[in-house]
């Protein structure tokens, strides 16, 4: 997965974005596997999203998830700053070929930055991947981040009347007592004593 990053100023940080290297594919990244199994996969979830009231024809072609939530951490080193907001938009497209693509950004007052991924939908992911989304056994989605000493678990559960919940759990790897997420402003990692979420919001369009 190839990010790009738009700096705006200096100063607050944020989550880990760029951490790791990744290989450039045409400005995204594709995980790879098989087809077969990618299908089945997507008709549970347009299975499920028909079941909760989207229309056939809407759930067959794309299907468009807009997802937010806020987080609020505590910096301590190599800076202390307690109390930093951050506010994260993803939209996730589902499409009845198989593939997922998913546009994010972020931001704290005055800072932030975007990015974007498409792999093709999934039951395992890729180990080395930053990022990777599977189907839940209840049609819904699960995407698992895999930040330097935390995972962040985002489960998208599917309600009646074409809605959907929004749960973001974020737990320390074993061995660690803080959280490690790359700073927007000077793409240098920061450590993190506290990362809690305070709202979240779901909508299928």
């Amino acid at each position: 997965m190839e990010s790009v990053a738009r700096k705006q100023n200096r100063g607050i940080s944020e989550d880990f974005h760029y951490f790791q290297p990744r290989p450039k594919m045409r400005g995204q990244a594709r995980l790879i596997v098989r087809r077969g199994k990618a299908a089945r996969l997507v008709v549970s979830v347009i299975a499920a999203l028909t079941a909760f009231g989207a229309s056939p024809g809407n759930a067959a072609a794309n299907t468009v998830i807009d997802l937010t939530y806020d987080s609020v951490m505590d910096m301590v080193r190599p800076e202390v700053h307690p109390g930093i907001a951050v506010h994260h938009n993803l939209q996730v497209t589902v499409s009845g070929g198989g593939n997922l693509s998913e546009g994010r950004n972020r931001s704290a007052g005055p800072y932030q930055d975007r990015n974007a991924m498409m792999q093709v939908l999934s039951s395992s992911g890729d180990d080395a991947a930053y990022a990777s989304w599977r189907t839940a056994p209840d049609g819904g989605l699960v995407r698992v981040q895999n930040d330097p000493q935390s995972t962040r678990t985002m489960t998208v559960t599917l309600l009646p009347g074409n809605t959907c919940r929004l749960e973001v759990v974020d737990q320390l790897k074993p061995g660690f007592s803080e959280y490690a997420f790359l700073r927007i402003s000077t793409h240098t990692v920061g450590y993190f004593s506290t990362y809690r979420v305070t709202r979240t919001s779901c909508a299928i369009h």
